[in-house]
């Protein structure tokens, strides 16, 4: 597939694009959300998407993320997370560390948790569990999923103009290495961790 057919399947279903793959990185299938965030601001820059619908999706598709995680976590508990858990990385040791930080920062987990990868995924299913006080999640979910998305996408918006278009793909591809390597930096030094 080349640039131009990638621009124009974008172009065509970029905003569904934008809502399923946060969607799927909040819920806590792999996704490199941030660097799709910006990369997705650099192209409303460059006025392949509108501002408007870019946000709109964007915040969507971490909302609902978000609230079926909850759900998930609220009624079919640890017991289908033990159970499929592997699925979305999730590991008892890492559910213990994760919830120990919500339980002990509990709202700003909600408000700021998204910009912390690995909180991010786990904190919903955790109030889930934990049953959170549903109106209060949602209030806190909408504020936090409109700050995480935006800010990256207006990142995103401020370099777009920097960066010529067709140098957009070399910029996916070292997104993309850097997120490879970052996680596994972080397997790296969890198994070192685990070592000592």
């Amino acid at each position: 597939m080349n640039h131009e057919n990638i621009m124009l399947a974008l172009e065509t279903y970029g905003y569904w694009i934008i809502l399923v793959t946060l969607f799927c990185g909040v819920v806590g299938i792999p996704a490199p959300e941030e660097t799709f965030l910006v990369l997705i601001g650099m192209l409303t820059a460059q006025h392949h998407f509108e501002m408007v619908w870019t946000g709109l999706s964007a915040f969507c598709g971490c909302l609902s993320g978000m609230v079926i995680a909850y759900l998930i976590g609220r009624f079919l508990g640890l017991p289908f997370l033990n159970k499929y858990g592997g699925f979305l990385k999730v590991t008892p040791a890492r559910w213990e560390r994760m919830s120990a930080k919500f339980h002990r920062y509990g709202t700003l987990t909600i408000l700021f948790g998204l910009f912390i990868p690995g909180l991010r995924q786990l904190a919903p299913y955790i109030a889930g569990t934990s049953r959170y006080p549903f109106a209060g999640y949602i209030v806190f979910s909408i504020i936090g999923s409109a700050l995480w998305a935006l800010s990256y996408i207006v990142i995103g918006f401020f370099i777009g103009d920097q960066i010529p278009l067709n140098y957009l793909p070399w910029v996916g591809v070292a997104a993309l290495l850097l997120f490879a390597g970052t996680i596994w930096i972080k397997k790296r030094s969890v198994k070192g961790g685990s070592r000592a």
